[in-house]
């Protein structure tokens, strides 16, 4: 078994306490879910591992040869080299990337053509490459950083059943809180840099975190108690001290060096404009760029009360329709009528909106220096303080900011500005879960309608009262919730894969085990053999049917080999039907 552990680690960013004197301790058998508020040190963890990062005291002790595989948050590939040489770069005698189940992860990523670079792809893009290489690559440990980030629903559910059925170990950093419950065995906290391991999935963790924290508040409350009492002792005056024995003395300057924990909590109170009688419509609203059908026929009326989840695969259109709404885009055909008291507030997606050379508080107040709420008017300064930036992090530039930092700045900036609608574009990427639950409740107390694209599906549950589904050029609405419709979907389409009611059986048969196995062992095979056609037809030759001879073979072994390629991808996806 081999294990990686922090003994004592200490490390900070100049006057940042990241981990305080922090003591843990994982193996290759445990799924660790890493959690805790942005900005509190979650990515910093992994780079300490991968030795990206240096404590500054305690020691990283990593079991001898022990291989990591880790997923960063932001990704960078040369742009030079095609996705599979990407992927195959690490691939070595002793630890072998076979060619066919390189293509087979890229083509679950969503990748046809294997030779194209990353030149000119999405940061969604090049982190589901990253994704591909760090599955397909033998390893002792997973570290991935917000590996659901870009992810379409279909993607977020094989990546979950893959986790799941992992054999090694996995420590990981996300926001996803269905993911944290069925893939993770135990879950580490941070805090005010200290950590906390629980032996429990996601559900079972709020639990034993509920009783930490209710049994440190009533020791902080007595060791208050008792602080209050030494310091009306040391009070009553020097020669009164000198009768008192010097072990209260001493005491009292322990308690003093106390740091009691003064959590900060972001308050939401912005007040929303007037909404007239009539909002969003679209009548028969058709979208396409080139050939490239998005949706046609659609339909729809905003209502005041709706709380909109906007889903489908990615690329489907989602993201052109909020473009559409702010007047970004036209529709191709068909009507969009707009109410006159509409103050839209747009959450994008992309980071890179934000000028990264630009202090916090200009950010702000590049908008609004002045903002209502609830409770009257208050400063750019003050908002930002609400929403737990201090003093310091205040006037320090964008570009410091962690990526879920970045993203609660996004959410200070759409706040300020006091919109009656709201368009979120995937708002949870990066937000931590305190983050999240405070956003949740302020958008179900929201006095307007929303829209929100995400594939959180905690978050769509808990918020949304309606769904707007992008699927073959259509939008659907329903009324279901996003987890019904998502369970519907994949017991219709266990049911087309199968022809029948069956329910979907625990292990995979054996003739279709038998064949996956033989496949493993034809296919490098061929890629050997065609590998020598080609070298022999590179050779200079006067032979003329000699070589077409050989040019006969490697077109006969490379359609054979596509064939079991082709077969190989199939069984692969009847993999996921089954428990083994």
């Amino acid at each position: 078994m081999k294990n990686i552990t922090f003994s004592n680690v200490s490390f900070k960013y100049i006057t940042k306490k990241i981990l305080d004197v922090a003591s843990f301790s994982f193996t290759d058998c445990d799924k660790v879910g890493v959690v805790g508020v942005n900005g509190c040190g979650k990515s910093t963890i992994l780079k300490l591992i991968m030795n990206e990062e240096k404590p500054n005291s305690g020691s990283i002790l990593i079991s001898g040869d022990t291989r990591i595989n880790y997923l960063e948050q932001d990704p960078k590939f040369p742009t030079d080299i095609s996705i599979l040489d990407i992927i195959m770069k690490d691939s070595c005698k002793d630890y072998p990337i076979l060619d066919y189940e390189a293509k087979s992860i890229l083509s679950k990523m969503g990748f046809i053509d294997y030779t194209i670079t990353t030149k000119n792809m999405s940061g969604g893009e090049i982190k589901r490459i990253a994704l591909a290489k760090v599955l397909v690559t033998p390893c002792d440990f997973l570290l991935l950083d917000e590996p659901t980030n870009h992810l379409d629903n279909d993607l977020i559910e094989f990546l979950e059943k893959y986790l799941i059925k992992f054999k090694k170990g996995i420590f990981m950093v996300t926001h996803d809180r269905y993911f944290l419950q069925r893939v993770c065995n135990r879950m580490l906290e941070l805090d005010y840099g200290k950590t906390y391991m629980y032996e429990a999935n996601y559900d079972k963790f709020l639990e034993l975190k509920a009783i930490r924290i209710d049994l440190e508040n009533k020791r902080e409350k007595k060791l208050k108690s008792i602080l209050k009492k030494e310091a009306e002792w040391m009070s009553r005056g020097v020669e009164a001290r000198r009768t008192k024995a010097k072990y209260r003395v001493e005491r009292f300057n322990e308690l003093s060096n106390i740091e009691f924990k003064n959590k900060d909590e972001m308050q939401f109170t912005s007040v929303s404009k007037r909404l007239g009688k009539k909002l969003i419509i679209l009548k028969n609203a058709k979208k396409e760029f080139g050939n490239n059908l998005l949706f046609e026929n659609f339909n729809f009326e905003l209502a005041k009360d709706d709380i909109i989840g906007v889903v489908g695969n990615n690329g489907s259109g989602k993201s052109t329709l909020f473009k559409i709404i702010m007047g970004k885009e036209n529709l191709t055909s068909g009507e969009l009528i707009k109410g006159e008291t509409l103050n839209i507030g747009y959450f994008s997606q992309h980071l890179e909106l934000i000028d990264p050379e630009l202090r916090v508080i200009d950010y702000i107040e590049d908008d609004n220096s002045l903002i209502e709420t609830l409770d009257g008017t208050i400063s750019a300064s003050d908002l930002l303080e609400r929403f737990m930036f201090d003093s310091e992090m205040k006037y320090t530039k964008v570009k410091m900011l962690s990526g879920g930092e970045k993203r609660r700045l996004q959410l200070v900036k759409v706040l300020s500005n006091n919109p009656n609608l709201l368009l979120f574009d995937e708002p949870t990427n990066d937000l931590d879960i305190y983050t999240l639950e405070l956003l949740e409740d302020y958008l179900i107390n929201f006095k307007g309608p929303i829209l929100v694209v995400s594939h959180d599906r905690y978050f769509l549950d808990k918020i949304c009262n309606k769904l707007l589904i992008f699927i073959n050029h259509e939008i659907k609405e329903s009324l279901e919730s996003f987890s019904s419709y998502l369970n519907h979907n994949i017991k219709e389409s266990n049911q087309n894969k199968n022809n029948d009611t069956r329910e979907k059986r625990n292990r995979m048969p054996y003739k279709l085990k038998q064949e996956l196995e033989q496949i493993n062992k034809d296919i490098p095979i061929l890629e050997d053999e065609i590998k020598k056609l080609k070298e022999e037809l590179a050779k200079p030759s006067t032979d003329y049917m000699y070589l077409v001879e050989l040019q006969e073979k490697l077109d006969s072994k490379e359609n054979e080999y596509n064939i079991k390629l082709n077969r190989y991808f199939e069984i692969e996806e009847l993999k996921e039907n089954y428990d083994d």
